[in-house]
């Protein structure tokens, strides 16, 4: 009885550490292809984001516009003027 039961315990935990192997090989196959798709657009977007500077440039003065003291004397103007 106790063989049986011992015998039956091992093959359950075999078939789960075999299906845990399978398992972290299929993943390690998918970070794989995931890691050379990373490295694909790492060297293809040099180039292409170096062609968003100008857009980067203009993003950044008019952050600095918004967060620049004109611009919330403005809104202040504007709050005095538009109550009703």
């Amino acid at each position: 009885m106790d063989t049986t039961l011992l015998t039956v315990c091992v093959v359950v935990v075999t078939l789960a550490f075999v299906a845990l192997v399978v398992q972290a090989v299929l993943t390690l196959q998918q970070l794989r292809h995931t890691a050379k798709a990373v490295e694909y657009l790492a060297l293809n977007a040099d180039g292409k984001l170096t062609a968003l500077d100008p857009v980067i440039g203009a993003v950044k003065s008019v952050s600095g516009a918004v967060s620049s003291g004109w611009f919330k004397l403005a809104q202040t103007v504007y709050g005095l003027f538009s109550r009703d």
